[in-house]
């Protein structure tokens, strides 16, 4: 019986500390970063740290320097970063391997102006309507590392 019961609560904490995708509630949850009310489901951020917690953003210009030098977490600590999807607001990507748009006609919460997209035919398509530059993960970081 106590091997059973030990086995139980064993399960159960492993099963807690599992970690899948992160949920942002948009409009009830604040940015880790900035303290605004994360609203916005196309520009929408979180990251999960290799210790299981999961930080929200309301655009990647926030998480970013959040991981920077004057940050509060180190880039090692993160164990996954997440983006919204521009042309599917609210499904989050990995931010690692999504394709990004700056454009200043975005107008992302805090005027950082970079969209993340799934696919690159996404991202083409966007630029027929927000004319910019495209780049990749390493920019966004660049862009938006506070140094």
């Amino acid at each position: 019986m106590k091997t059973l019961l030990i086995t139980a609560v064993l399960a159960v904490t492993a099963a807690g500390c599992s970690q899948g995708q992160p949920q942002i509630n948009y409009g009830n949850d604040e940015c880790a970063h900035c303290r605004m009310n994360v609203v916005d489901a196309k520009f929408g951020a979180a990251l999960q740290t290799v210790k299981g917690r999961t930080y929200v953003f309301d655009a990647p210009e926030c998480m970013v320097p959040f991981t920077g030098a004057k940050g509060h977490l180190v880039p090692q600590e993160v164990a996954a970063w997440y983006v919204s999807d521009f042309a599917r607001p609210g499904t989050l990507i990995d931010a690692t391997k999504a394709f990004y748009l700056h454009a200043p006609t975005l107008k992302s919460p805090m005027r950082g102006n970079v969209a993340a997209f799934a696919t690159s035919a996404d991202r083409k398509e966007a630029l027929k309507h927000f004319p910019g530059e495209e780049i990749d993960w390493g920019a966004v970081q660049k862009m938006f590392n506070e140094e």
